[in-house]
């Protein structure tokens, strides 16, 4: 017996969103073809500002879209990021994710298992967002932003 339900989550409890700048520096940036390629995971990058981060940076939430007007480069003003809820990334497969585990951002864009901490930095623990869901032939998680 087939059911009519399905199991997706993706966007649960996503409300509110923060509008932010985006960060200007080199392969950090959100365009729109990025959000088209879903490499949407994003880390703080100053005062109001995300980008794309470093490996092992702390995952701030997802970025769901990118204003029309842009800088000189050709580099979106802002964004709005998705900082709670349920959220889908790809992940990154030389580092997947587990469920139940955390993750961080890749550094481009995807999210990857968090690394393991031998305790808690000044600040708070550096990992967000558990793993509620994988899809290993799509490579994409959805995640718990909390």
């Amino acid at each position: 017996m087939s059911s009519q339900f399905v199991v997706d989550n993706q966007g649960v409890g996503m409300n509110p969103t923060l509008s932010m700048k985006v960060d200007t520096t080199a392969n950090k940036d959100f365009k729109q073809a990025d959000l088209d390629a879903s490499l949407t995971a994003c880390a703080m990058a100053g005062n109001n500002m995300v980008g794309m981060g470093a490996a092992g940076d702390k995952l701030v939430g997802k970025v769901i879209a990118v204003s029309p007007d842009t800088d000189a480069n050709g580099i979106p003003l802002l964004c709005t990021v998705q900082i709670q809820g349920v959220a889908r990334f790809k992940y990154n497969a030389g580092a997947a994710p587990v469920v139940g585990q955390m993750v961080e951002v890749d550094g481009a864009g995807k999210v990857r298992q968090a690394s393991a901490l031998a305790d808690i930095p000044a600040g708070g623990h550096k990992h967000r967002g558990i793993v509620i869901a994988k899809d290993a032939a799509g490579e994409i998680v959805d995640v718990w932003l909390g």
